[in-house]
């Protein structure tokens, strides 16, 4: 099973469960602790599988994480486990949503001493973000439209 065939499904379904009991992986609550009025959350982190998985309030998995160079503890993902495509540049990520007639949105900006370029593809189904650190895909982000 790809990652991404995980998207729409409850925290304790069957897909859901057998991922986190393969990984041994916790559930971490994220709750609104300064009543500001913001949803709760619950995030799974495998940093051994370079992947962070997101549920909204509602326990419904809406956000994926995909680390594909090292980061903030996480090792780099197998691309064959993520089920989304991966480009090489935001050149190709930009011509593959063109020829597939995808909307997309792209932009940059140096933050943090990085120099980052991203792209968003909008799949109707999920939205895919390709985040470049300089000319290297650094991280991939999925996430259901709200």
């Amino acid at each position: 099973m790809k990652y991404i065939d995980l998207f729409g499904k409850q925290l304790k379904s069957e897909d859901v469960i057998d991922v986190l009991e393969a990984d041994e992986l916790e559930v971490i609550y994220s709750f609104d602790r300064l009543k500001e009025n913001q949803p709760d959350q619950y995030w799974v982190a495998s940093k051994a599988q370079g992947v962070q998985m997101g549920f909204n309030e509602d326990q419904i998995l809406d956000t994926l994480f995909f680390y594909i160079e090292p980061d903030e503890g996480f090792s780099p993902c197998r691309l064959d486990s993520i089920g989304v495509p991966v480009f090489d540049s935001q050149d190709s990520a930009k011509k593959y949503a063109t020829q597939l007639n995808l909307p997309m949105m792209e932009g940059e900006v140096d933050f943090l001493g990085v120099y980052r370029k991203w792209i968003k593809i909008d799949f109707d189904s999920h939205f895919l973000h390709s985040e470049f650190w300089g000319d290297k895909l650094h991280r991939v982000s999925a996430f259901l439209p709200s």
